[in-house]
């Protein structure tokens, strides 16, 4: 059995949904939803999270976000809203959509194969981007069927600047 370092004690990860392409004007949709991050069975319970084989990918230096791995090639839906959290943590547009639900978390461990959680500032930082990400698109819903066509669009540029605004 594997003791766990004490930085992994802390529960703090985050799921974020892709939004549905028609949105419904009277439903609220979650920014993110938070989970507890396990310390056995890591690998396991994010690609379970994230609907199959993930992959990690790291535009933050205090996180690192998990996808499925060929997201786009096994047709798996967009996801704006962490692209754009992706583009404002790296001050730029991303060439490349991303695809389906993602949970991020902190840094990976040395020497091993677990993550840490996200710290409490990164994650509530987080969360606020991501409020602010999911507000925008939802207010320019009418985006959504044309983002994964050319993300770099300069359109996009404002969903950018201002999920970058709140963090």
């Amino acid at each position: 059995m594997m003791t766990a370092p004490a930085a992994l004690a802390s529960p703090a990860s985050l799921l974020v949904e892709p939004l549905p392409f028609l949105c419904d004007a009277s439903v609220t949709y979650a920014a993110c939803t938070p989970l507890t991050l396990p310390v056995e069975g890591q690998a396991d319970w994010i690609d379970e999270q994230v609907g199959g084989w993930s992959e990690a990918a790291t535009y933050h230096w205090d996180s690192v976000v998990h996808l499925q791995m060929n997201g786009i090639a096994r047709r798996v839906q967009p996801n704006p809203v962490l692209w754009t959290v992706a583009c404002a943590w790296l001050g730029r547009a991303l060439p490349d959509t991303l695809h389906g639900p993602a949970v991020i978390t902190g840094p990976a461990c040395d020497d091993s194969d677990l993550y840490r959680p996200l710290s409490e500032q990164m994650a509530a930082q987080t969360h606020k981007a991501l409020e602010a990400a999911t507000a925008w698109w939802l207010e320019h819903d009418y985006c959504l069927p044309l983002w994964p066509s050319y993300p770099a669009d300069p359109v996009y540029a404002e969903a950018i600047a201002q999920t970058r605004a709140a963090l």
